[in-house]
């Protein structure tokens, strides 16, 4: 991937990650003082998202970051494919990526 698909958010990690029709399936894991985070939670806004947010300052939503994705790397957007099955998608330019490619579905 070349940096200029990168900084448009093209085809990368984010194609593999799963499709869903509800904003009720995410999670972001984040951190108050992260950038990467803000970054994210910008295009969150500017999408008119409402996407649950789980602080890993809070032990237990560290603990399920570190227990589901196994790294405790935020940002981080869970998806929910089925009840009880998650797919972790790590990195702000992908999360960002796959937000704007499934914006219109999960309005």
């Amino acid at each position: 991937m070349s940096l200029f698909d990168w900084l448009k958010g093209s085809e990368g990690e984010q194609s593999s990650a799963p499709e869903v029709d509800s904003q009720d399936k995410l999670a972001f894991y984040q951190r108050a003082w992260c950038p990467f985070c803000d970054r994210v939670k910008g295009v969150i806004d500017e999408l008119g998202l409402t996407i649950t947010e789980c602080d890993t300052n809070q032990p237990e939503h560290l603990q399920a970051l570190m227990a589901g994705g196994g790294q405790r790397m935020v940002p981080c957007l869970r998806i929910e494919q089925e009840p009880g099955q998650y797919f972790w998608l790590y990195e702000s330019a992908d999360i960002i990526a796959y937000l704007r490619q499934h914006a219109e579905a999960l309005r």
